[in-house]
């Protein structure tokens, strides 16, 4: 899609706003030429012998009533430009925001976290700005062409002098235009890779605190600082500099070819010191400034273009008219509520068949092949196996959290075609290896804005054996756990998540290595309670002896591929992978992140 085509789509998505910001800058810019009308006046008066009577004082009288006019409906337009620009950003941003929430949960983001930031926060403003200020532009176009009339009935031929630095200037931008593009390119890119290392440094600090490593990191930061530096300076010298003086002076020099001509139709008679004055008026503050704001237009474009490819690199593989998707953005008034979770009967589970999955980590041999996997309502099935030998990958594929390369599941016996969108509660809920944990307060990280009451908050607690932590939080559930749940063990992290996934009451459980930070006591009780409702179903990943010997079901993998099933007595009868785990390497047998 053309960058002129995507931003009228944008318009169209708050056609009303834009119009009306259109709609206001004729009265603006019209306003703008009666003081050189009056102040014509004024002069040709005092030239031709008026006397500072009542004509004159009304002049002025009328002259000051228009400034104040200006001012009015200056402030009324700058405030209405803010609407549809608001507008613009929120449509972007949420469309943006919808897309990434979409993918497979698991996969990798196009760019770097900090990038990402730099360019959902600053490239829809461009977007925007870019309409509002074509917008000003078409007004002081319109100002223009009134002003150009005007400036005909006095005098055709210095009024064509006047015409010469509007077509310079366009053809001048034209040919600099690739360049203004590539500029903004790299101060955009800069800007993202400051970002980048901000959040990556932020979020490694105590690993560089123990490497030694924080003089080298602020070297590493003032580097790519510099560059930024440097790409933002090039493009503000090209944008401002170069283009500005190169605006200014063919501005003057307009202005300086009616100063020679002038003087001889001054001379003859048909031109006077008021039209003298109004043609200087126009030149200086409508026609050069119709020149300068084209000029910037056709920059502005370029950077658009900049700004809409960055944001639909954010889109891979999908239609461009995504990006500006029209949808409510809820800019005012109050949020639509969170609807309940409400379990259905195509949501009971009754089996889960899995054939043939397979995932293979792009530019490696790693990942799963060929793995079937059948779970039957009530079952306890636990993945076990090496490290690395792709038990998470399993899960995360299995869930959609990574597409697969093959394959198929059935619910039910159902196929299962949107994996991503399907594994969701109230059908089933997951906890990964290292549960995502939000810096508010622990009831918040349970509910994560569901409108869930209190007694299945506390059975969920309960089932999760969380009830006596929480007990001994001087806040208790409004207890803030800091970034990450940083306030919180590595247990108690564990179960949070947990109770996350119980109270959302979800048909199928699955776990990756939930008890790995937990005490024996403690997983034990863990355990006891997930199974004292019989009808719980788990897919479980772990290597601890108290889940495999619950377990009913167990997948041995081995370098991606099942290398034995069954109850635990026959693989430890028939598996010499499980006999290994089971006697030698069970503790090595955790988690894996490939």
């Amino acid at each position: 899609m053309k960058t002129w085509h995507f931003l009228w789509r944008i318009i169209r998505f708050s056609p009303g706003l834009y119009g009306w910001v259109l709609f206001l800058q004729l009265p603006r810019r019209l306003l703008a030429l009666l003081p050189a009308l009056i102040v014509q006046q004024i002069i040709d008066g005092l030239t031709h012998g008026m006397r500072l009577g009542n004509p004159f004082w009304g002049l002025v009288a009328l002259l000051l009533g228009l400034m104040l006019a200006r001012m009015t409906v200056g402030m009324t337009v700058m405030t209405s430009e803010r609407f549809p620009m608001f507008h613009t950003q929120l449509l972007l941003r949420k469309n943006v925001l919808a897309h990434l929430l979409r993918q497979p949960g698991a996969a990798d983001l196009p760019f770097a976290t900090g990038d990402m930031l730099n360019r959902i926060e600053g490239d829809p403003g461009a977007l925007a700005h870019i309409l509002i200020m074509t917008a000003f532009t078409t007004g002081i176009g319109v100002e223009t062409m009134v002003a150009l009339s005007i400036m005909i009935h006095i005098n055709p031929v210095l009024t064509m002098v006047a015409v010469l630095p509007l077509l310079i200037g366009t053809l001048v931008v034209n040919t600099f235009g690739q360049r203004i593009e590539r500029y903004r390119k790299g101060s955009r890119e800069a800007a993202g890779a400051v970002s980048s290392y901000l959040v990556e440094m932020f979020g490694a600090v105590q690993a560089i605190q123990v490497a030694g490593a924080i003089a080298s990191t602020v070297r590493r930061f003032a580097v790519l600082n510099e560059r930024r530096r440097r790409a933002s300076l090039r493009e503000n010298l090209f944008r401002n500099a170069f283009l500005g003086i190169f605006d200014s002076g063919i501005s003057a020099l307009g202005v300086g070819l009616i100063l020679l001509l002038a003087g001889n139709a001054l001379r003859m008679g048909n031109f006077t010191i008021g039209d003298f004055t109004l043609f200087v008026s126009y030149m200086s503050l409508n026609i050069a400034r119709l020149s300068s704001e084209i000029i910037a237009r056709l920059a502005d474009f370029r950077q658009a273009k900049v700004s809409y490819e960055r944001l639909q690199a954010l889109l891979p593989n999908r239609d461009p008219r995504a990006l500006v998707e029209y949808g409510p953005i809820y800019r005012r008034g109050p949020l639509p509520e969170v609807p309940p979770l409400v379990k259905t009967e195509r949501d009971r589970f009754n089996v889960l068949e899995v054939r043939n999955l397979s995932y293979q980590y792009p530019g490696t041999a790693r990942g799963i092949a060929s793995v079937n996997l059948r779970i039957q309502r009530a079952q306890f099935v636990v993945i076990t196996g090496r490290i690395g030998s792709g038990k998470t990958t399993l899960l995360r594929t299995l869930l959609g959290l990574l597409p697969a390369g093959g394959g198929e599941v059935f619910w039910n016996d159902e196929l299962v075609r949107d994996r991503t969108s399907f594994f969701v509660p109230p059908r089933s809920a997951y906890t990964p290896q290292t549960p995502n944990l939000f810096s508010v307060t622990l009831r918040e990280n349970i509910v994560l804005g569901l409108p869930i009451d209190e007694a299945h908050v506390q059975a969920a607690l309960q089932t999760a054996v969380l009830e006596r932590d929480v007990a001994t939080f001087v806040d208790g559930l409004e207890t803030v756990i800091g970034p990450k749940g940083v306030k919180l063990s590595g247990g108690q992290v564990q179960r949070t998540a947990a109770a996350r996934m119980f109270v959302r009451m979800p048909e199928l459980l699955i776990f990756d290595d939930l008890s790995s930070a937990l005490d024996i006591e403690t997983e034990r009780l863990l355990w006891q309670r997930i199974f004292a409702e019989e009808q719980r179903t788990c897919l479980v990943v772990s290597h601890r002896e108290t889940a495999l010997r619950r377990a009913d079901h167990i997948l041995v993998l081995k370098d991606g591929r099942v290398e034995a099933e069954g109850t635990l007595d026959f693989l430890l009868a028939t598996c010499a992978e499980m006999q290994q785990l089971w006697t030698g390497d069970l503790a090595t047998g955790g988690e894996d992140m490939h």
